[in-house]
């Protein structure tokens, strides 16, 4: 019954976290399930790559780990805590982060009120900008933090802010603050078990990341791949069917503000999806979706409901025949990297747009 769909691939999946296994060198991997595995289903990824050899799962908040816990495995959130999450996460048992001293001492009082011990992740800022501590000048108020009681060092980590980017200057520059913090910490005697900087693209870019100290890497939008071409193929495929046939006449136009008017009688196809279902409103004019093998432009602008398309290359197209947003159909086919091109954004923001009334199978 439903409108729109995105059929996910849970063996290419798997195939897509071998690839990155066999980049990682000696890193285990912990992939990150943040916003429900990227608006992709947390549960059914996060079970896929369990069987694949997930040694842990990361997140980006609290009550994202708490569902992520039931699959059997660490849990690690990523970004911060805020003051009334903590006596939950101290209860829970996942891997807190740590990115200022005063987060620190309200796990530590938790802990000891719950007579509980709390494993802590320490998080450095070698460059994002974001969050963290300084490798330059916060090795004591680290070194103070470790000693906190029931507080268990589990790991330290960062993040890249420029490895998907050809020149990885900037990236080696992050690695150099985050080793010499490590040694820092290591020759006070401060030993952590998991030490990670790689994401995605430092997996497949910048190798030094995946070479010890490191020894655990953070896959995220990598697994569920861009495109069909590279390593990691793409694992989606987003269709909706024909809703309606028409005639748009010589001098019509289509949709708001009348970006597309006709020079000659267009076949056209009503699509029942638009941009609330994650098409993105840059495909207006610009964007083409694949009928029986063959591309189909879009017509106007796209609407949130609704999206025209020219069947000129379809003259037999119904009502009910599927169109292909994403994927591959026959000959032709239309990439997440090609949606993300269109919007000058990234894969991430295409997977995370995906609306609430899209199935995924």
């Amino acid at each position: 019954m439903s409108r729109i769909v995105c059929r996910i691939d849970l063996e290419q999946l798997k195939q897509n976290f071998n690839v990155l296994l066999q980049h990682a060198n000696s890193c285990r991997l912990m992939p990150v399930l943040k916003y429900d595995a990227y608006g992709l289903g947390a549960k059914k990824i996060g079970t896929a790559l369990r069987e694949a050899g997930a040694y842990r799962f990361a997140t980006a908040e609290i009550n994202e780990a708490l569902d992520v816990q039931q699959l059997g495995l660490d849990v690690q959130i990523l970004g911060i805590l805020m003051p009334d999450e903590i006596s939950e996460v101290v209860a829970s048992g996942v891997i807190a982060p740590v990115c200022q001293y005063e987060t620190a001492r309200l796990l530590s009082a938790e802990a000891v009120r719950q007579n509980r011990f709390v494993r802590i992740a320490i998080k450095l800022d070698t460059g994002m900008g974001r969050l963290g501590f300084s490798p330059e000048t916060d090795a004591e108020l680290i070194a103070e933090i470790v000693k906190l009681p029931h507080l268990v060092p589990d790991g330290i980590f960062s993040h890249f802010s420029t490895a998907a980017e050809p020149d990885l200057d900037y990236a080696s520059f992050q690695l150099g603050r985050f080793k010499s913090m490590l040694h820092t910490l290591t020759q006070a005697g401060i030993i952590f078990p998991h030490i990670h900087h790689a994401a995605g693209d430092a997996i497949l870019k910048v190798p030094e990341s995946t070479l010890p100290p490191f020894n655990v890497a953070r896959p995220g939008g990598a697994m569920y791949g861009e495109d069909f071409h590279s390593p990691c193929r793409q694992i989606i495929t987003l269709t909706t069917r024909i809703g309606a046939l028409r005639t748009i006449p010589a001098g019509g136009s289509v949709g708001y503000f009348r970006k597309f008017r006709a020079v000659k009688d267009t076949p056209a196809a009503v699509l029942p999806a638009g941009y609330a279902d994650g098409i993105p409103l840059a495909l207006s004019n610009k964007g083409e979706v694949i009928i029986r093998g063959k591309k189909c432009p879009i017509l106007g602008r796209v609407s949130m409901d609704y999206t025209v398309v020219d069947i000129s290359a379809v003259p037999d197209a119904h009502v009910g025949d599927t169109v292909t947003l994403l994927g591959q159909d026959g000959a032709c086919s239309v990439s997440v990297a090609d949606w993300g091109k269109l919007k000058s954004t990234h894969s991430h923001d295409i997977w995370c747009s995906l609306g609430h009334r899209v199935v995924r199978q």
